[in-house]
């Protein structure tokens, strides 16, 4: 990773700490305060460095350079996206007003209290195995060419009958991977690409397809990508309180890597059918020796310890989408994790 994208998501997740403890609330356990209140610069901002692109930073902003113009749109100061220079400020997500407090440091690591953080959602997503067989694909369009983006006309084709109305907006994605349950070993859907949203124009129910246009692309669409009813879109999530308590099982994970930390995504194997709602948190529990590799029978002696937690920020059927908060260790598939009531 270059040196400008970790100064960027150092950049981006310090301020999030600090918005995160909301008023004075002695529940969360503050003992430390600085005595510093003046601030370099605006929370959730960067300082341009010298090599810097938009793209370069949005890499390190949302995993992908393609969505420089996302970047771009929270800056309306820069007038050409292709010049930045040293020394200019950039918005790392939409501005909005902040209250000004006094940075507060947890007094552990391994704390049992809630955490308390607003979450800017991504573009990568999952899609259920039901949703997945139901998607209509991108089979043609008016354009003459491969690639399409915003206001091109596209043709739709569903092998599955569905009720479509003039008007509706769909989603464009494009399958990465397969889900497997580590446990059951049963499929559970696909990790995903948002590529952008489409409207339908005119239904034809004499004719195969489905004419629509492109409202929106967050990278160049082709023939064969599929759509599926419009999704969550970028925005913030904010915690609520936990209405039931169950354990759930992280499934997978999102990019490239096994092992993840915090501000990474994962996908758990509960959803909205068991009552998980966006803004649940669920604690990261472990058992066992830090090191050695312990049977099953050796780890019931030991009692479930408290490593980190995540934030649900799209529930699905049975399965959601969450981040990663905080965490003491790398979080694997397979990890286990508990939903506390009243949390």
């Amino acid at each position: 990773m270059k040196a400008a994208q970790v100064v960027l998501l150092a950049a981006l997740c310090l301020p999030m700490i600090a918005e995160g403890q909301y008023g004075d609330d002695k529940r969360y356990g503050p003992n430390i305060r600085t005595n510093e209140t003046k601030a370099t610069r605006p929370p959730g901002t960067y300082i341009v460095s010298e090599g810097d692109t938009l793209w370069e930073l949005s890499e390190g902003l949302f995993g992908d350079g393609y969505y420089w113009p996302i970047l771009w749109s929270y800056n309306p100061q820069i007038t050409n996206p292709h010049w930045v220079y040293p020394g200019d400020l950039l918005y790392l997500r939409p501005r909005r007003i902040l209250n000004k407090k006094a940075v507060v440091f947890a007094k552990s690591r391994f704390s049992d209290r809630p955490r308390l953080e607003e979450i800017l959602a991504r573009f990568q997503g999952f899609v259920t195995e039901r949703k997945y067989k139901q998607s209509g694909r991108i089979v043609a369009s008016r354009e003459e060419k491969m690639l399409l983006g915003e206001l091109d006309e596209t043709y739709l084709k569903f092998d599955i009958p569905k009720r479509i109305l003039p008007g509706e907006e769909w989603t464009v994605y494009r399958p990465q991977k397969a889900v497997i349950h580590p446990i059951s070993g049963k499929r559970m859907g696909w990790l995903v690409k948002h590529l952008g949203y489409i409207r339908i124009l005119n239904v034809d129910k004499t004719k195969p397809y489905i004419n629509s246009l492109v409202l929106d692309s967050f990278e160049e669409i082709q023939r064969g990508d599929l759509v599926t009813k419009r999704v969550w879109n970028n925005e913030l999530v904010q915690p609520v309180e936990n209405r039931v308590s169950m354990w759930a099982t992280v499934v997978d994970t999102f990019g490239s890597t096994r092992e993840l930390a915090e501000h990474d995504y994962v996908l758990i194997d509960k959803g909205f059918n068991q009552k998980v709602r966006r803004g649940n948190r669920l604690i990261i529990r472990a058992r066992g020796d830090g090191y050695r590799r312990l049977s099953n029978k050796e780890l019931k002696n030991f009692p479930w310890e408290n490593q980190g937690e995540v934030m649900v920020i799209e529930p699905f059927e049975n399965t959601s989408m969450a981040i990663v908060l905080r965490s003491t260790r790398e979080i694997r598939a397979g990890q286990a994790l508990e939903m506390v009531r009243g949390y």
